[in-house]
């Protein structure tokens, strides 16, 4: 059991320790943000490092984080993120996120720690909280501490789309979202989430996005099929033209005509001549092709 504890106490210090103390870092910015870290204000690039207790704000640009699991959040323009705890041991995978969004508009995507279990996330609010597993939401917090919560469809690693559940709580009661664009409001620390409701609009807005995408991809492959006919209808004119009779010798892309010895007529022209060359020698038509593109004729009539 002492083993066990001195343990638990090294592994503590190496989590919280300054070599540890990066949780994550500024992935994308359209505009500097400011870090609040103690006594220091640091403006933010992308690969700025964020650590426990740092206080994130933005102006009227909007910035991402990537924490050390994958956790992704958006913030917002006028927007303030504070980072109350994260923990996360990499060999097992397992931690605890506490994050407090206490003005703007913030999107959550989750990472490796809120796959374990929904008690190992909180988000919190100046009004309520949620926990999360496994999925993404927005929240927007209003002056007044006012907090909307919004599950948004999630991405898996396969591309594939899902919905995932948060719970949104406070001391007077909670609600559990389990439908994408589904919302919920908390006006005040003293009145429980409204019942959910699905953004219709929202979700419209989605479905149109998606479908535009499936239509672009659909005429996308349209274009490609018919390309590849093209090449195909192409490739079996080229073969037919060179399986008929030609009077030409094709040598270091150049088409040479050569007429019989007693008139010496000779014709050099580009191998991707479109030609087509009569030859009138003392009464015997003799035709040559070489249709390769140009659209060139030549009548070469010599007695």
């Amino acid at each position: 059991m002492a083993l066990t504890a001195t343990n638990l106490i090294i592994v503590f210090f190496l989590l919280t320790s300054p070599a540890y103390a990066k949780v994550g870092e500024v992935s994308f910015q359209s505009q500097q943000a400011q870090i609040s870290r103690g006594s220091d204000k640091i403006l933010t690039e992308v690969g700025t490092s964020v650590e426990m207790n740092d206080k994130i704000e933005t102006l009227n640009g909007i910035v991402k984080i990537v924490f050390i699991d994958d956790t992704k959040v958006t913030v917002s323009e006028y927007s303030t993120l504070v980072i109350d705890e994260f923990v996360y041991d990499g060999s097992t995978k397992k931690g605890k996120v506490n994050l407090k969004a206490s003005l703007g508009t913030l999107r959550y995507t989750s990472g490796l720690i809120a796959k374990n279990s929904k008690e190992d996330v909180k988000i919190t609010t100046p009004t309520a909280s949620v926990a999360v597993r496994g999925t993404d939401f927005e929240v927007k917090v209003k002056e007044t501490g006012e907090s909307t919560f919004t599950l948004l469809p999630s991405i898996d690693s396969n591309g594939n789309s899902y919905t995932g559940i948060i719970e949104v709580f406070n001391a007077t009661g909670s609600v559990v979202l389990t439908q994408a664009f589904q919302v919920t409001a908390v006006t005040s620390i003293f009145t429980p989430p409204t019942p959910p409701s699905v953004d219709t609009a929202r979700r419209n807005q989605a479905i149109r996005k998606e479908q535009r995408s499936a239509d672009d991809d659909a005429k996308d492959e349209e274009i490609d099929n018919k390309k590849e006919e093209e090449l195909l209808e192409e490739a079996l004119i080229i073969t037919e033209e060179s399986e008929t009779e030609s009077i030409f010798i094709i040598e270091d892309d150049k088409a040479t005509f050569i007429s019989d010895s007693d008139n010496k007529v000779k014709l050099v022209v580009p191998s991707v001549s479109d030609v087509t060359l009569k030859y009138d020698n003392k009464g015997a038509i003799t035709e040559g092709t070489l249709n390769a593109g140009g659209n060139v004729t030549i009548n070469i009539i010599q007695q």
